[in-house]
């Protein structure tokens, strides 16, 4: 049978047939729903009782194919299965930044979920110019607890390998290895480019050797290094805030993969931010010096936090065992030392990945509000070109970074470029 969406009095029954979701709605005689999917993949619903509205929740539901592009990229449905799980697992490492599933539906392919009704699409509110002055705290804790609680780090060897075994997610991977890493670097037809933007540029994405083989170690890294399970697509538009909380939603992509990649897209978004901030600034009349600063610091200051969170939770769960990796080691020293190599491997990847996150939003599928919502089209292409040269340093440089202070020091170095020659 050929798949429908479900219509509001279809999912109104369904609703009232399980009896937790039915109590959780305080009983409603009738129920307000509206469909809100604006995602990639899948179906969304608000769904409140009609009285009392404060009473509401989220459905989700999967089609057999992929949303953005339709049934002609066909998906099985057991990403929803996959959703449910990774939800749940984050859930438990980091309870008050993970929404809690009510419900699901492994026939439907459906689940029910917190909704956040007093939260806001973090990538729309940095485009307005919101300041959240709890967003590092809360980024950098749920980054450190999920990905230290998922790794070998924490878990014991076997523990681990049964966990990556059980949560292989092949096709939307496949997804990501191709608009990610493989397709904005080739002629393909699913890249878009903006009307002014350099056909140079489009070029030196193509052939530039040494982009190509940094893009294509990210990829060898993105398939092979199963280290923790990820989220996958960690985007502003995947994270939820208002004033003293922060969640993080939508976690379908989710796998055992690369640290990195985590990290990495939080920090592609929060660049991504930034050199699109001259033009929101002139349009909501803001200063565009002090938010810009705002931006850098949420990118010092998630890295800095979740690298002294995550090197924390390692030290005191070593206070408690032997290290898996150094072994018997008076003093700690060397297992101290190691711990600082891995933290500055960690920053060069979390860079690499940033790098293959910026360029795929310029020139690929699935772009971002950020920049598309530039309607200057000489503005907008002056904002994606400062946005691939600072992604093909992040790429190329990524080892040389010593400290994401140099990071944030490349960021203002590209942005004032341009001031400078005009």
């Amino acid at each position: 049978m050929e798949f429908e969406a479900l219509s509001s009095s279809e999912l109104a029954a369904y609703l009232r047939g399980v009896p937790s979701v039915y109590a959780l709605l305080n009983q409603p005689g009738e129920l307000d729903i509206a469909e809100v999917g604006d995602g990639n993949l899948n179906y969304v619903y608000f769904v409140s009782n009609a009285r009392t509205p404060e009473k509401s929740v989220v459905v989700k539901q999967a089609p057999p194919f992929l949303r953005l592009v339709g049934k002609t990229w066909p998906l099985t449905r057991h990403r929803m299965i996959r959703e449910v799980a990774a939800l749940r697992r984050f859930g438990e490492l980091c309870p008050e930044h993970v929404p809690r599933v009510y419900h699901a539906d492994t026939e439907l392919y459906l689940m029910v979920m917190q909704r956040l009704s007093s939260h806001a699409i973090l990538r729309q509110k940095l485009m307005e110019g919101h300041v959240y002055p709890k967003l590092i705290d809360h980024l950098s804790t749920y980054l450190a607890h999920t990905l230290f609680y998922g790794s070998d780090l924490f878990l014991a060897p076997e523990v681990k390998k049964q966990a990556v075994g059980a949560a292989i997610n092949t096709e939307l991977c496949k997804i990501t290895e191709d608009l990610v890493f493989t397709f904005p670097f080739e002629d393909h037809p699913s890249n878009v480019y903006s009307n002014a933007f350099p056909k140079q540029m489009i070029e030196r994405i193509r052939r530039a050797p040494a982009l190509r083989v940094a893009v294509a170690e990210m990829k060898w890294s993105f398939m092979n290094d199963t280290e923790t399970l990820v989220h996958g697509d960690l985007h502003t538009g995947s994270i939820m805030v208002n004033e003293d909380e922060t969640y993080v939603i939508d976690p379908e992509f989710a796998f055992y993969g690369p640290m990195g990649f985590d990290v990495g897209a939080v920090l592609a978004n929060l660049l991504l931010a930034y050199f699109s901030r001259d033009w929101h600034d002139r349009r909501t009349g803001q200063r565009s010096d002090d938010y810009r600063e705002w931006l850098l610091g949420q990118i010092t200051g998630i890295w800095t936090e979740f690298a002294n969170k995550f090197t924390l939770l390692w030290r005191e769960h070593e206070s408690r065992r032997k290290s898996h990796f150094i072994g018997d080691d008076p003093g700690g020293h060397c297992a101290e030392a190691y711990r600082t190599r891995f933290m500055q491997r960690l920053l060069a990847n979390s860079l690499g990945f940033a790098g293959c996150k910026m360029i795929r939003r310029i020139v690929g599928m699935a772009k971002v509000a950020d920049i598309t919502s530039i309607s200057d089209d000489a503005i907008r292409a002056s904002v994606e070109v400062k946005c691939v040269q600072c992604a093909e340093r992040l790429l190329i440089e990524r080892h040389a970074f010593g400290s994401i202070e140099e990071v944030v020091e490349l960021a203002r170095d590209v942005q004032d470029r341009e001031h400078r020659l005009h």
